[in-house]
């Protein structure tokens, strides 16, 4: 089976990954942390109301510490504090589904446009 097939394959595969867990990460965990965050008193990001397009910068707050620092757009600070287990769990899969996505899709475009 050539390359690209697999890269194929492993793309169909990672695109319904990532699918799922752009549903399950913000629903079970995001919404917890921003609960949380809420009764402390401190604010949600004001810029996301329900695309969530913040699912990626808690999951990197959760895990990364560079990530944690407050900027313009996300204050990190306080999501690995209230983060469950689960949502570390949930937070690693949202990034393995993402970055396995990304990676065999512009993967297959290199190989793609160089050796076919």
């Amino acid at each position: 089976m050539p390359i690209i097939e697999i890269l194929l394959y492993s793309s169909i595969f990672f695109f319904f990954y990532l699918m799922i867990m752009a549903v399950l990460f913000p629903r079970i965990s995001i919404k917890y942390i921003d609960n949380k965050m809420i009764q402390d008193g401190i604010s949600s990001p004001s810029w996301d109301k329900g695309i969530g397009a913040s699912a990626p910068f808690y999951a990197m707050a959760i895990f990364c510490e560079r990530a944690r620092k407050p900027t313009p757009l996300f204050d990190g600070s306080h999501v690995a504090k209230y983060a469950r287990p689960i949502d570390k769990f949930l937070a690693l899969l949202h990034l393995i589904s993402t970055t396995g996505f990304l990676l065999s899709i512009f993967s297959m475009m290199i190989l793609e446009a160089f050796f076919y």
